[in-house]
């Protein structure tokens, strides 16, 4: 058997171990391998060796043990990311997303946004659509986790960034983080009182993304029912009974739990209105 073979044969007979939950083999065949070939000249062979680290941290994370974990994406990284093929480069995108999960179990959340810098640093370039699609979904956590650690101002920049960077696509995979981060931004205006700023993003997402599939009825109806809120703030009670009838006629027939529980609000604040509109 050729040293390519038996290098393939090991790892899925390690894989099949994994599967099998049998995982104290399963690292000890990965820990033979990398033993046997990790100062191979063969170049088929070093592509896949990264794939090696990689599964044996998938492994500490299924048995939460997270240290292990992040000791071996820092191993994969370090010993690797000067030589990044084709053919590895998603394990090392994954890698950088793993390894930001892991640092939120073990530390502060807000400390993996380093971890999701470096990762849109060394492959916002990718022509690779499924590392895009991470890099995507990395800027839109470390939002999430400005926001979350009250650093309100960096975090709208970076919503602004996933916006303006794309708005212009037609790959509705994009298109959702840019809804999800204008829905986000609004929120933010929200929470920090500028009602009208709020109310023009709700807006903006309703104009844009209404026309859209399924994907995007979900932040639609967040949309209407967080500008219903907003309204009602503002006691502007025409505007709300407006919104309430346009959530109702468009959504009833919706049989999504988290909106059809946006109708039921709509219909109360409709019904609420109605029992004072009739009290004497």
């Amino acid at each position: 058997m050729s040293s390519i073979d038996d290098f393939y044969s090991k790892m899925g007979e390690a894989a099949s171990l994994t599967k099998n939950e049998k995982y104290d083999e399963s690292l000890n065949l990965y820990n033979e391998i990398l033993e046997e070939y990790f100062q191979t000249d063969d170049k088929n062979i070093i592509d896949y060796l990264p794939y090696t680290f990689y599964n044996k941290a998938l492994i500490f994370a299924r048995k939460k043990e997270y240290e292990k974990e992040l000791e071996v994406y820092n191993e994969l990284l370090s010993k690797f990311i000067s030589n990044i093929s084709t053919n590895s480069e998603i394990i090392f995108a994954k890698t950088y997303m793993n390894k930001a999960v892991c640092i939120q179990e073990l530390q502060k959340e807000i400390d993996s946004v380093e971890v999701y810098k470096e990762f849109i640093q060394n492959f916002e370039n990718s022509s690779d659509e499924k590392i895009l699609e991470d890099i995507v979904q990395a800027k839109y956590n470390i939002a999430l986790l400005l926001a979350k650690d009250g650093q309100n101002d960096k975090s709208l920049e970076v919503y602004d960034n996933i916006i303006k960077s794309y708005s212009d696509t037609e790959n509705k995979y994009f298109l959702e983080y840019v809804a999800k981060s204008l829905v986000n931004k609004a929120n933010k205006y929200k929470e920090i009182y500028e009602y009208e700023k709020a109310i023009e993003v709700f807006d903006e997402v309703i104009s844009r993304f209404e026309k859209f599939d399924n994907n995007f009825l979900k932040q639609v109806a967040i949309a209407y029912h967080n500008k219903a809120a907003v309204l009602s703030e503002l006691q502007k009670d025409d505007e709300l009974q407006n919104i309430c009838d346009e959530i109702i006629e468009k959504f009833s027939n919706v049989h999504d739990e988290f909106i059809m529980n946006i109708v039921s609000s709509a219909q109360v604040i409709k019904d609420k209105d109605r029992f004072n509109n009739n009290t004497f």
